[in-house]
């Protein structure tokens, strides 16, 4: 029998913290598309009319939990995500991992996963340096990258090409980003979530439906959110639960330094190595010979 495919590796090893496009995503609404759309109405109609309430009250919850994300200094959080993978055939396979996630505001971040196959891999950047270790093979990559979190994520995602899900959600810059890509949202019930009471709010852009749900009250964090990647062959889906939520967390000295482990191996990034090839592989300028 053959193995499911996952995504495949991107890197020198997988390192499976992916960035969902645009953090956003869900399945359809299904009974609750038919609570938030409107009766049939002319086009021009349907432009000019006002927000209903409950698109007004899942814009604000929204609003909210980005902008309490983005104005904490410190927080821990661990979440459990699934993600289908649509086979040759058609068929959906869903894998996960866990992640625990440390950041300490502005240039401190400290990302550990566990792959639903056991395997394990971490990711450091201390304000200089953003570290990779794939810990099974005992196999690390590092990259200079001087600035703040903001900017390890852009560097990491855009540059590297690695995998961070939900990295939207720990940039400073969510509650900017959020509007653009929006373009509707609706509130669909109050609800509870590992017994912590919940708005359950759900909404569209131009590429993914998504579904939060954000913990009600003073501190609107999310609890749990479902993606669903509407132009992707065979529409998959990404969830997430989050748990241990800490807003005031108490770091260790050594939590965002790396040390690489006992006989560990450095390599290069995949785009670090491609790039070295792609250079060494150009034709040298006229009356220059390459070694």
């Amino acid at each position: 029998m053959n193995s499911p495919c996952r995504h495949s590796p991107v890197g020198m090893f997988k390192y499976s913290l992916t960035v969902s496009a645009v953090l956003l995503a869900g399945p359809a609404l299904g009974d609750a598309a038919t609570v938030a759309a409107p009766a049939a109405m002319p086009a021009a109609t349907v432009a000019a009319a006002a927000p209903t309430e409950s698109q007004r009250e899942g814009a604000e919850i929204l609003k909210g939990m980005a902008d309490y994300l983005a104005g904490l200094q410190a927080f821990t959080f661990t979440f459990r995500s699934g993600y289908d993978v649509v086979q040759p055939t058609g068929q959906k396979i869903e894998f996960g991992e866990t992640r625990r996630v440390a950041m300490d505001r502005p240039n401190r971040l400290r990302v550990e996963e566990v792959a639903s196959d056991g395997t394990r891999d971490l990711a450091i950047f201390d304000g200089r340096t953003v570290t990779v270790l794939k810990a099974d093979s005992s196999v690390f990559a590092q990259a200079p990258q001087p600035g703040t979190v903001d900017d390890a994520l852009v560097y990491l995602v855009r540059d590297l090409k690695m995998r961070m899900p939900l990295a939207q959600l720990m940039t400073t810059r969510l509650p900017v980003e959020l509007p653009k890509r929006v373009k509707s949202i609706d509130y669909v019930e109050s609800t509870d979530i590992y017994g912590v009471p919940a708005d359950h709010i759900a909404g569209r852009t131009d590429s993914v439906d998504f579904q939060f749900w954000v913990t009600e009250g003073d501190h609107p964090l999310p609890l749990r959110v479902v993606i669903t990647y509407l132009h992707a062959p065979g529409e998959p889906q990404y969830w997430a639960n989050f748990t241990d939520w800490n807003t005031t967390p108490k770091f260790r000295k050594d939590e965002f330094q790396f040390t690489p482990p006992k006989d560990a191996r450095q390599i290069p990034f995949a785009v670090q190595l491609k790039r070295a090839v792609d250079s060494a592989q150009a034709p040298a300028p006229d009356g220059e010979v390459k070694p």
